[in-house]
């Protein structure tokens, strides 16, 4: 079920989710991108194996090609690192990223800390989920979510509520050590370099 600030999310808005390795950031990326796919009938596509999603990507070149689709970014500090973010395919990217809103795409992307992200998609950032702690009771263990507000673009975030998410209800939805073996990678790399 979506939360009353879910149900606003339309094309062009990009939503990240922060917080510790291993805490719930992609788990809470990937329920959202499944509940706004159902939402706006739109297929979900991912750098990471998501069930039920229509296409992984793994390269720039896809990225810039996406059209009406929720996507995925697991782990987007890997591709667009706020310091060493200077390639030239990288750079135009970015540059690319506020016409998203005019290609039907909605952004969900997961990284440890916000400023670990490129500015120009941290300017665009405008909603920010915080995972918090891990709560377990009887009836199973919950990701508890912060959701902050980033309205002006200044690295400024303002906390409006918080919710939980138990995990059982979506656990095997993606996989969530994707990346561990040496063939698999989340970074999202121009084909040129994917092919030095």
């Amino acid at each position: 079920m979506l939360t009353i600030w879910e149900k606003s999310y339309r094309n062009g808005d990009f939503i990240g989710f922060f917080g510790a390795l291993r805490s719930g950031k992609t788990l809470g990326a990937v329920r959202l991108a499944n509940l706004l796919s159902r939402r706006h009938n739109l297929p979900i596509v991912s750098n990471i194996p998501v069930v039920g999603m229509a296409e992984r990507i793994s390269t720039l070149e896809q990225v810039q090609s996406l059209r009406n689709v929720v996507f995925v970014w697991d782990e987007v500090q890997a591709s667009l690192d706020s310091r060493e973010f200077a390639q030239a395919a990288s750079v135009t990217l970015t540059r690319d990223l506020i016409m998203w809103g005019k290609r039907g795409i909605i952004l969900l992307y997961t990284s440890p800390a916000f400023k670990t992200v490129d500015v120009r998609l941290r300017r665009l950032t405008r909603h920010c989920y915080i995972t918090t702690a891990r709560l377990t009771n009887k009836s199973g263990t919950y990701v508890l979510y912060e959701y902050w507000r980033h309205l002006y673009g200044d690295d400024v975030l303002n906390r409006l509520s918080g919710y939980a998410v138990r995990i059982n209800d979506w656990y095997g939805s993606y996989d969530t050590l994707f990346g561990r073996d040496p063939d698999e990678s989340l970074v999202i790399y121009a084909e040129r370099e994917r092919k030095k």
